[in-house]
């Protein structure tokens, strides 16, 4: 008989799959909101770059209190409920400076979001860690789901819609979260213990996040103007985000496999190659169709990166300071990295075009992969699973 899973472990579940239905409305859209509420690309550019300078920050700080003070369950209660409030104040807003603005405001109260990932990692710790990619894989199909049917929504009434649909939805994630994920009865203050230095090995894993997070931030925030210059609306900007998702799930799925064959850095060098072959081939495209589908790339390339950038902090951070660990690596990936990669590809793509960006953006995820070869330490490939890993 398969044994039931903890309870914790299925609260986490549910916690990945409603995150993901609640992003899936927003995140693929705020390019093209910006847009139409009348930002050129260079300023769209400029917000997103705030957006992500302001997680940076906001996400270190809070990574930083729920290691020492409160517990991370707690802040990412809080967040959800920030959230939907701005969320509503978004959908009020006037002017384009005031949309802009809160929207940056709006990425500053979502940023303990990322402490799910240390919550579920400690949990973990009980059981196999590769049920991980297992439980990540549901916040990708909840993503399918939503990108599809928001964006259908938003082509067939108003763009504008897109803030008051996130609201609820944040809101039921912040209750999922406080009914179902209960502290581990840890106290972070117990964590307090002074580290010398950050080991050689996770400083050039950030490097190499850096860069691939850089050529991220330049191709998939002006992929969407790319497609909606090109012909193609919110449905298939939002489809082209359930593309990637559609690819994502199953890649995550199988990641426990792939990390008994490779080495958690040799899958983030796959991941960057692939990002390679597709950044050169969107530079080239010139249908909208063509253009989302190669997102279906985008989905197994994010899925071998993530996966392994999340394994790979964890194996470099020190053990009581694994929430610390996440959040730096993610802020450097999803934070300080979009500051370059969305300005910068905002005035590449204003000035010369986005083949040239997507081309220039090739070789940074390039450099990426090769970096992470270099600097993170090699590890054996996982053993096979136990009868009784299998049964869990």
């Amino acid at each position: 008989m398969t044994p039931e899973p903890a309870p914790s472990i299925g609260g986490l579940k549910g916690a990945y799959a409603l995150i993901g239905v609640a992003d899936g409305t927003l995140l693929p859209f705020i390019p093209l909101y910006l847009f139409q509420r009348g930002l050129d690309a260079v300023s769209i550019g400029a917000v997103i770059a705030a957006m992500s300078a302001v997680s940076l920050i906001a996400g270190l700080g809070w990574a930083y209190v729920s290691d020492r003070r409160l517990h991370p369950e707690h802040l990412v209660v809080l967040a959800s409920g920030a959230a939907g409030a701005v969320a509503v104040v978004l959908a009020l807003a006037g002017g384009a400076t005031a949309v802009a603005i809160t929207i940056i405001v709006l990425a500053l109260v979502r940023a303990p979001f990322m402490l799910l990932d240390p919550i579920a990692l400690r949990r973990l710790l009980h059981t196999s860690r590769t049920d991980y990619a297992r439980i990540r894989l549901r916040s990708s199909a909840g993503w399918t789901v939503s990108a599809v049917a928001s964006g259908t929504l938003f082509q067939a009434v108003s763009l504008r819609l897109m803030p008051l649909v996130y609201a609820p939805l944040v809101a039921v994630f912040g209750i999922w979260v406080r009914r179902s994920i209960a502290p581990d009865g840890i106290s972070p203050a117990a964590a307090v213990i002074t580290v010398r230095r950050v080991p050689w090995a996770l400083v050039g894993f950030l490097a190499s996040c850096f860069l691939l997070g850089v050529s991220l931030a330049a191709t998939q925030n002006f992929l969407t103007l790319r497609i909606n210059v090109l012909g193609g609306g919110a449905l298939l900007i939002g489809a082209a985000a359930a593309f990637q998702a559609l690819t994502e799930v199953p890649t995550m799925a199988y990641t426990h496999v792939l990390r008994r064959r490779l080495s958690n850095k040799a899958l983030f060098a796959v991941g960057c190659a692939i990002y390679v072959a597709l950044f050169v081939a969107w530079g080239f495209v010139s249908d909208p169709i063509a253009a989302a589908v190669l997102k279906l790339a985008a989905g197994v390339a994010f899925a071998l990166t993530f996966v392994a950038a999340v394994m790979i902090t964890d194996e470099l951070s020190p053990a009581h300071l694994r929430a610390t660990g996440q959040a730096l690596v993610k802020s450097v990936l999803f934070g300080l990295a979009p500051i370059v990669g969305a300005f910068g590809g905002g005035l590449v793509y204003g000035a010369f075009g986005s083949r040239s960006m997507f081309l220039i953006s090739s070789v940074v995820a390039g450099a990426a992969g090769v970096i992470a070869m270099l600097s993170v330490p090699s590890r054996a490939p996982l053993p096979r699973p136990t009868l009784q890993e299998r049964a869990a």
